[in-house]
C-alpha cells in the first residue's frame, strides 16, 4: 500500500529534498523501458524499488490537471540521436497505445545503491514513499525528425482506437487481420502483394486480377514456398543469402500472435541478404489488398492451384482445413457487401 505520509512531510520540510521523476513504457509482454530525465542534472542510472532507470534527454509537458476540467494530454520529447528512436518505432508500431506511467518521488527515498558507500544519508529507502503513479497511453506520434520524436499521451478515457461498437461495418473492406487467428485465418502460401500482383501465375485470375506475376521461369521447376518440418517457413536470418522464390517469415515484436500473425515474405532476387522489411526492392510482402478479390486469390475458383484454399489455427505446424469458396464453404470475407445501398431504377 502507497505511504503518502513521507510525501506529506516531506513537502513541508524547511529543506526539503528534491523531488525525481521516472518514466516507464510497457512494452506488452517484450519488457519495459525504464528512463529518467535527469531533472536535477543527474546523468547517471537511478535506481528505484530495485529497478534501474537509464538517463535518457527527454522533455515532458503538459502532466498537470486542468482547473475547468479539461483532461491532460501531456507531450513527451525525445532527442533522436543517430535514430535511435526512429528505429525503434517501426518494431513497436509508434508506441500507438502503448502504456507509459510516470513516478514521482523524493530523492532522499530512493535505493540505497544510488549513494555512496551504498548507504542514504538522508532516509531510509521507501519505494512505497512515491506520489500517485500518472498512468497515460501514447495516443500520436506528432513530430519526427533526424533531431527529436515527439509524442502525444492521453488517459484511459480518450484511447485511440476504443469504439463504441467495437467492429465498425464496411461494404468491400475486410476488417481481419490477414492470417491472424481471428476471422481470416488463412494457412495457404504466399499469393499476391497489397496491389493483388501475383507471386505464380496459377490460380483464380478473375476480375480485378492482372496477368503480371512475380516467379516466372526456371524457379517454378521447384515447389514454390515449401515450409520447414514443423509447417513454418523459416524465420529470416541476416548470414544467409536468399534466392528468387525463398520464403521467410518475420516475427511480430507484440506477443498476441492471435492478432499480430508473423509477417511473410518473399524473395525476388538471387543472391539477396537484405531485410526483407526494409528492402521492397528485393522483398515482396505477401498481403492482402482486404477486398472480395483479395479474398477470392485465396479461397476462391482454383486457388488451391497457387497453395491457396487453406484455413485453420496459423500458430500451429500442422496442416490447414481444405477452405474453398467453391467447396461450398463461403468466403470468410470480414466486410459486409449487403450493406451496400441497392440502387432502383
Amino acid at each position: 500500500m502507497r505511504d503518502t505520509t513521507g510525501n506529506v512531510k516531506s513537502l513541508f520540510d524547511i529543506s526539503p529534498s528534491a523531488i525525481v521523476c521516472f518514466y516507464k513504457i510497457d512494452l506488452k509482454g517484450k519488457g519495459s523501458y525504464l528512463f529518467h530525465a535527469g531533472e536535477n542534472g543527474y546523468r547517471k542510472g537511478m535506481i528505484f524499488n530495485g529497478e534501474r532507470y537509464d538517463f535518457f534527454p527527454i522533455k515532458v509537458e503538459g502532466f498537470e490537471t486542468q482547473g475547468d476540467g479539461r483532461l491532460p494530454r501531456p507531450k513527451m520529447t525525445f532527442s533522436n540521436h543517430q535514430g535511435n528512436i526512429s528505429i525503434r518505432l517501426g518494431a513497436f508500431k509508434d508506441f500507438i497505445n502503448y502504456k507509459v506511467t510516470r513516478i514521482k518521488t523524493f530523492v532522499k527515498f530512493l535505493d540505497n545503491e544510488n549513494f555512496p558507500d551504498n548507504v542514504n544519508p538522508h532516509a531510509d529507502p521507501n519505494p512505497d514513499a512515491s506520489f500517485s503513479e500518472d498512468v497515460f497511453y501514447v495516443n500520436q506520434k506528432t513530430k519526427e525528425d533526424d533531431s527529436i520524436v515527439e509524442f502525444e499521451l492521453v488517459s484511459l478515457l480518450e484511447l485511440q482506437n476504443a469504439k463504441v461498437p467495437a467492429r465498425t461495418m464496411y461494404s468491400n473492406y475486410c476488417s481481419w487481420q490477414y492470417r491472424s487467428n481471428i476471422g481470416c485465418r488463412y494457412k495457404g502460401k504466399p499469393i499476391a502483394d497489397g496491389k493483388n500482383k501475383r507471386f505464380v501465375p496459377s490460380g483464380y485470375s478473375g476480375a480485378m486480377v492482372g496477368s503480371e506475376v512475380y516467379i516466372t521461369g526456371e524457379v517454378l521447376d521447384q515447389e514454390f514456398a515449401k515450409t520447414g518440418e514443423d509447417g513454418f517457413y523459416l524465420e529470416w536470418d541476416r548470414s544467409i543469402k536468399y534466392n528468387k522464390g525463398d520464403v521467410v517469415r518475420i516475427e511480430p515484436f507484440d506477443q498476441d500472435k492471435d492478432i499480430y500473425p508473423a509477417s511473410i515474405y518473399v524473395c525476388l532476387e538471387d543472391e539477396t541478404r537484405s531485410y526483407p522489411v526494409t528492402d521492397r526492392k528485393n522483398w515482396a510482402l505477401d498481403a492482402c489488398d482486404k477486398t472480395l478479390c483479395g479474398c477470392r486469390l485465396r479461397f476462391g475458383e482454383n486457388a488451391t492451384g497457387a497453395g491457396g484454399g487453406s484455413r485453420g489455427d496459423v500458430s500451429l505446424g500442422e496442416e490447414g482445413q481444405l477452405w474453398t469458396e467453391t467447396g461450398g464453404n463461403g468466403l470468410p470475407f470480414g466486410g459486409f457487401p449487403g450493406i451496400d445501398p441497392y440502387d432502383f431504377k
